[in-house]
């Protein structure tokens, strides 16, 4: 029975151009490490979720080899933007020209893979920025969140789309998310709410690193929502298992 994975934040470079080991030894050939742990584990028919922060390129041509390393991969991947994606085209057809074969974006819109309705947003919660010396004001952060919000809200519309179209829903939907989607001490927010109305199961998201995280970190269940954080130094830089495709 195919499954589905989660690696997220892999901050691939390829290039050399910004190894991550600058932020510890544990992150010392990372790449080379999630490669082998992902072909070990991961079959052709199976599903894996990143979401964001996927390469440190600045510009999409800089991302060639990070994307190559995604191609050699095994299993269909689906992606949606993190904060430091600046590689990331501004159009779905630029975008999906980059793309390896069997790769889905799901930023603004949304894809079904082996039967499973993916969607997604980067999503944030800036309010909590404002504590690390962030100078935006409440009505930036107010806007920033907004526009996060109507995003989600596009891509849950644009997978309803995708099962009007096929005349059948999917038998499991599951949102990816970059930024936690609930703060820290909450049991839901703006964007959770959308997601347990879209009838997510799962909502992987990332953008975590190191070991004091703390409460940033919202691992559970809440409202019949099953959320994951899957950055990749706090899985074991391995794919985590979310669970294995119903019906397939």
């Amino acid at each position: 029975m195919p499954t589905i994975w989660a690696l997220s934040d892999l901050h691939l470079s390829t290039s050399g151009s910004k190894p991550m080991d600058v932020f510890g030894d544990h992150w010392d050939d990372h790449a080379g490490r999630m490669a082998a742990a992902w072909d070990a584990c991961v079959a052709p028919d199976d599903i894996v979720l990143s979401p964001g922060d996927f390469s440190w390129a600045n510009k999409p041509a800089e991302a060639a080899g990070d994307l190559a390393w995604l191609a050699a991969r095994p299993g269909h991947k689906v992606i949606t933007k993190g904060n430091h994606d600046h590689w990331w085209p501004g159009s779905h057809a630029k975008l999906n020209a980059l793309l390896p074969r069997h790769t889905h974006a799901v930023k603004k819109t949304a894809a079904i893979v082996q039967g499973v309705g993916f969607f997604g947003a980067r999503g944030g919660d800036f309010a909590a920025l404002k504590r690390y010396g962030d100078t935006r004001s409440d009505a930036d952060i107010e806007a920033w969140l907004a526009r996060e919000e109507a995003e989600l809200v596009q891509s849950i519309a644009a997978l309803d789309k995708l099962e009007t179209d096929r005349g059948a829903p999917t038998a499991l939907r599951v949102c990816l998310f970059h930024y936690p989607p609930i703060p820290p001490g909450r049991s839901s927010s703006r964007f959770s709410t959308l997601i347990r109305a879209a009838r997510a199961r799962w909502c992987i998201y990332g953008h975590l690193h190191g070991t004091e995280v703390g409460a940033a970190k919202v691992e559970g269940e809440f409202d019949g929502v099953g959320y994951r954080c899957a950055s990749c130094d706090q899985v074991g830089f391995a794919p985590l298992k979310v669970c294995e495709i119903p019906g397939v």
